[in-house]
Formats: C-alpha cells, sequence, structure tokens
C-alpha cells in the first residue's frame, strides 16, 4: 500500500464549489454507533454494534473572497445540506474518492489574528450515506464534446447491486449555447458501450448531482459529454462512481 501525503489530494468540492487551492486540513471520521450492555450478574460489559454509522467532517483553510472560492462556498450556507467530494489519492481515472450524499454544514468560522492569514473552517455531519468509489473523470477542465472510453474506470467483472454517481461541476461558459449534458456510459469489451445513466442537463456553475441506479453495471466505465451549442463553450468537471 502506498503512502500518501497532502500534494496527493487531488480535490475538494462542494456543491461544485472548488476549495481545493484554500483547504489546508481535512478531516473525516465515520463512527460505528455501538451500545453498552451490561446483564445483571456481568462484571465486563459489551459493546454492540447498534448497524448504525454516523459521519463527521470538518476542513480548515484560508478566507479567499474570489468569486466561487471558499467564502462563496460557506457564507449562509450553515443548516444547508451539500453534496461534497474529496480524493484523497490523486485526481485520475481508477483511483478512490470519497463521497458523502449530504454533509449539512453546521457552521463557518471565519478567523482573523494579527500577523497571520485569515482563515475560513467549517464542519459538517454526515446526512445519509458516504461512499467510497472510483474516479471515472477527474476534476478536468474541457473544451469541446468528447468521452473518456479510450481510459476507463474498470474492474475485473460486471457487478450486479447498482451503485451511485456523483457529478461536480465547478466552472461553466456555455458562450451562448444552451446546456452542457453529461453522461456515465458502460461497456463489458471497451469496444460496445451503452448508456448507464445521464445527469440533469446543466446550465450554469458551480452545479453537484448524485444519482442512484439499480440493476447490472458493466466492468467498464467511462464519461461522455456534449454542449448544445455555443462558439467555443468550456467546462470543468468531476464525475465519480461507486458500486454497490
Amino acid at each position: 500500500m502506498a503512502r500518501r501525503s497532502s500534494v496527493d489530494v487531488g480535490f475538494l468540492l462542494i456543491d461544485g464549489y472548488d476549495v481545493m487551492g484554500v483547504t489546508t486540513d481535512l478531516t473525516d471520521k465515520v463512527e460505528a454507533i455501538v451500545e453498552e450492555m451490561l446483564p445483571y450478574g456481568e462484571g465486563w460489559p459489551d459493546n454492540l454494534y447498534t448497524g448504525v454509522k454516523k459521519a463527521e467532517l470538518s476542513q480548515e483553510g484560508y478566507f479567499d473572497d474570489a468569486a466561487d472560492s471558499i467564502n462563496d462556498a460557506l457564507k449562509d450556507k450553515s443548516g444547508d445540506t451539500r453534496v461534497l467530494c474529496y480524493g484523497l489519492e490523486g485526481n485520475e481515472v481508477g483511483q478512490q474518492f470519497i463521497g458523502y450524499k449530504g454533509a449539512v454544514q453546521v457552521n463557518y468560522e471565519r478567523v482573523a489574528t494579527r500577523g497571520q492569514l485569515h482563515r475560513a473552517n467549517a464542519k459538517y455531519n454526515g446526512s445519509g450515506q458516504v461512499d467510497e468509489g472510483a474516479i471515472v473523470h477527474g476534476h478536468t477542465a474541457r473544451e469541446s464534446d468528447g468521452d473518456t472510453k479510450a481510459t476507463p474506470a474498470s474492474v475485473s467483472a460486471q457487478t450486479t447491486a447498482g451503485g451511485v454517481a456523483y457529478l461536480q461541476l465547478s466552472a461553466l461558459d456555455l458562450d451562448g449555447g444552451n446546456d452542457l449534458t453529461i453522461k456515465i456510459l458502460e461497456s463489458t469489451n471497451e469496444v460496445d458501450w451503452d448508456e448507464l445513466l445521464t445527469f440533469t442537463a446543466a446550465t450554469a456553475a458551480p452545479a453537484a448531482e448524485r444519482v442512484v441506479i439499480a440493476g447490472n453495471v458493466k466492468k467498464h466505465l467511462a464519461v461522455s459529454w456534449e454542449f448544445d451549442g455555443g462558439t467555443d463553450p468550456t467546462a470543468k468537471f468531476f464525475v465519480g462512481f461507486k458500486r454497490n
């Protein structure tokens, strides 16, 4: 197993807001809820797993008031449920990412200290499932229609229990066009491709979406994207998928 460090963090996206460049610390905790059981006559308690888990996440970083940076991402959002994704292994296809179905922003803390850069910190409680899946399209800019069929995210065999897809769109310039459509494609042989799912057509960024599907998922996954109109449209987005 390779050791990882801060240089391996590939992205941190919150509802499409890219706060990677201003974040310094990220603490993620998933806890199993247990109950202590000590019947009469027993001298040592048992701790039994209740089947329930909870997740907590905190981030610390530098305050930045640029458009779509950390202040825009966090201000006035306490109490909101956010779609949050980050990658500790990098930003390449096939590497692991972590996605929060819902991260309820508990607070937003701005810290001004003499002689230091201002800080911007936030805490979240997980609302629903935390998914660990594979990157299908790294957080990358695109300037025209295309796909990743030549570099799919692959597993050893088809899976049968569905999965969860994440989209994080951090930038979009339609340049007079109508929208951007992003799909996940699937294949058994990397030659013949079918549509697995289509995200909601995007007309603005930042934006994020989480989609749950059921049934079989073929062994190879790729992403396609298509701009509807526009002279020279551009976008920057991430797609990840967690197989069940």
